[in-house]
C-alpha cells in the first residue's frame, strides 16, 4: 500500500465548493513539506510554489495553482485528526514486520497551557519496532487515562501484537479489551492492586496445584 493510496482513504469533510485541490495533494504537500524539515503552513504554500511543472503533477497538482496558507490551515482545522492517524498507523504496521510490541503512556505536552493554566494531557500508542507513534487520544490528565485507552484500542490493530503500559493500566476492562482486540498484554501489578498482588504472591509463593513429580 502506497501513501498516496492511503491518503486517498482519508474522510474529506469539504463541501463542494471548498473542493479546489483534492484532499490527498493537500496533505501530500504537507507532508512533503514537513519531510523536507519546514515549519508551518506558510513554508508548505512557499514549497508548493517552488516546485517543478513534473513534481507538482506527481502531488496531485495538475495546474501550475498550489493551495495557498489559509487553505492548507483551514484543511487542517475541519479534518479528522483520529480518521488519519489510523490510516497513517495501520501503515507503518503493515509495512514494518517489527511491529509486535506497543506500548501505551500519557504525558503532558509541554508548552500546551491555556489561560487558565491547564495544559494538554494526551494518550500514546508508541510501537518500539518502528520507533514511531502509532495512535493519539486526547486525555482527561494523569490518572484518569483507563477509559481513553479503551477509546485507543478500539482504533488499533491488536491481533498478534504484545501491549504493555505501567501499573494503572492493569484493570480487567483493559485486559479484556486487548484480548478482545485479538492481542496479548504484560502489565505489572503494584500496590494500587493490593488484593490482584497478593493473589499472585500467593500463587508464587504457595501453589495451590503444584506440579507433579514425574
Amino acid at each position: 500500500m502506497s501513501l498516496r493510496s492511503v491518503l486517498q482513504k482519508v474522510p474529506d469533510p469539504r463541501g463542494k465548493q471548498g473542493q479546489d485541490y483534492r484532499l490527498w495533494s493537500i496533505l501530500s504537500l504537507i507532508m512533503v513539506s514537513m519531510l523536507c524539515g519546514r515549519r508551518g503552513m506558510k513554508a508548505a504554500f512557499l514549497l508548493g510554489r517552488s516546485l517543478s511543472r513534473r513534481h507538482r503533477a506527481e502531488l496531485g497538482f495538475p495546474h501550475d495553482r498550489t493551495p495557498c496558507p489559509a487553505t492548507l490551515t483551514e484543511t487542517l482545522r475541519i479534518l479528522d485528526p483520529h480518521a488519519l492517524a489510523e490510516l497513517l498507523g495501520a501503515l507503518c504496521v503493515e509495512t514494518n514486520g517489527e511491529a509486535h510490541h506497543i506500548a501505551i503512556d500519557g504525558k503532558t505536552m509541554r508548552a500546551s497551557k491555556d489561560g487558565e493554566g491547564k495544559a494538554e494531557h494526551v494518550l500514546s500508542a508508541f510501537c518500539g519496532g518502528l520507533q514511531t507513534m502509532l495512535q493519539h487520544e486526547a486525555s482527561r490528565g494523569k490518572g484518569l487515562e483507563i477509559s481513553d485507552a479503551l477509546k485507543l484500542f478500539q482504533r488499533l490493530d491488536l491481533k498478534g501484537k504484545v501491549v504493555t503500559g505501567d501499573a494503572m493500566f492493569c484493570q480487567k476492562s483493559i485486559a479484556e479489551k486487548i484480548v478482545a482486540r485479538g492481542g496479548d498484554y504484560v502489565l505489572p501489578i503494584k500496590h494500587n492492586q493490593k488484593i490482584l498482588r497478593k493473589n499472585v504472591e500467593t500463587a508464587f509463593n504457595e501453589p495451590i496445584f503444584p506440579p507433579r513429580a514425574l
